[in-house]
């Protein structure tokens, strides 16, 4: 029911890209990402760590990971630091752009975990190992406001195209939302974005209308009034960390921190920092 749309770019949008791609690349200049001996944008995987230590492969973007000045922040990033200091297992974070990069990583075994908008679906439980619910999201449109064919409703889809982060498994919600519709919805996929870019894209205008999860739209809509995130393509879904199927032993351990951290006031604080709360 959907076919994969690929649509011409536009001068002005390859010279967005590589202005995002550059100002993601300067993240692993400063050496703030721990990339040594592997780049995400190079194709090349890092040597693992070796010992107790957590290889963690988690994306770029306001909600997971992001660098402002000297300070790293994101809620994924703080709940694994902060749980993994409390157990004593020291952490490397390897931040990632592209979703193949770190699927090949998890996949060889040179990360333990990947970090990413992972909704806990029976698609995607075909191909990693899910923890329980880190937090609760959804995915929804992002549009501007002023945008000619805005869409209110999921529905809405029917005959028109959206853009996806390549290799996010958004992709499978908006299939199935293609088939519940009964019409085709084009998913633009053929270029090297992360969610977070595509956002950025549809503020300037350069795209109509991108798919990405519910927390990175609100913290994105609040720094610019023209962005919408209003329209929903899914329920509330469970959120999760990625592993290996074989590494039970782990997740297990992860769940077990998953479940003391929820429990804490800490968890509260976060969530509310992050425009998360449940």
């Amino acid at each position: 029911m959907v076919k994969e749309y690929i649509k011409q770019k536009k001068p002005r949008l390859w010279a967005m890209v590589t202005a995002l791609v550059v100002a993601t690349a300067a993240m692993f200049m400063l050496g703030k990402c721990s990339h040594a001996g592997g780049s995400p944008f190079s194709g090349d995987l890092p040597p693992k760590s070796g010992g107790d230590t957590l290889d963690v492969a988690i994306e770029i973007s306001p909600l997971s990971y992001s660098l402002a000045a000297d300070t790293v922040s994101g809620l994924d990033y703080d709940m694994l630091r902060e749980m993994a200091a409390a157990h004593g297992r020291a952490v490397k974070f390897h931040p990632f752009a592209p979703m193949e990069y770190a699927l090949r990583g998890v996949d060889e075994g040179v990360f333990d975990i990947v970090v990413s908008s992972l909704p806990s679906t029976s698609s995607l439980k075909e191909k990693l190992l899910l923890t329980q619910r880190v937090y609760l999201d959804r995915e929804v449109l992002v549009q501007r406001k002023d945008a000619p064919g805005f869409v209110a409703e999921a529905h809405g889809l029917a005959g028109d195209s959206v853009w996806i982060a390549a290799g996010s498994p958004f992709v499978a919600r908006i299939r199935n939302l293609s088939a519940e519709i009964g019409d085709t919805i084009y998913i633009v996929t053929d270029h090297p974005y992360t969610s977070e870019h595509l956002a950025m894209l549809v503020v300037a205008g350069e795209i109509p209308r991108a798919v990405v999860n519910a927390g990175l739209a609100r913290r994105m809509a609040a720094a610019d009034s023209v962005l919408d995130a209003s329209t929903a393509v899914s329920f509330t879904q469970f959120q999760s960390w990625g592993l290996r199927r074989e590494n039970q032993a782990l997740c297990d351990t992860l769940n077990a921190w998953l479940r003391d951290f929820r429990a804490t006031p800490r968890y509260n604080v976060l969530l509310h920092k992050y425009n998360l709360d449940e």
